[in-house]
């Protein structure tokens, strides 16, 4: 289930347990800086072959919007590899 490896990702990089990460809870308030944010996204980018624009990485603020534009992304990517 992709959450619950976006959880791994981030708890892992945070050094935190992936059950204490509230999905609704900002990034910065989990304990999450700028350099950790930019490594869970290089992580997230390279497992699923996705790339985030600057636009896109503004606006992750929680684990949820994380989670919402990841799946975006792999949809928008699985929806053009089956049109082609």
């Amino acid at each position: 289930m992709i959450e619950d490896e976006l959880r791994s990702i981030v708890a892992d990089v945070a050094e935190i347990e992936p059950d204490s990460i509230d999905p609704l809870l900002s990034l910065a308030d989990a304990g999450i800086d700028s350099l950790m944010a930019m490594e869970i996204t290089v992580d997230i980018e390279r497992r699923y072959d996705l790339h985030f624009a600057d636009t896109e990485l503004r606006q992750i603020v929680s684990f949820e919007s994380l989670m919402r534009l990841t799946r975006e992304k792999l949809a928008a990517r699985d929806g053009a590899s089956t049109a082609r």
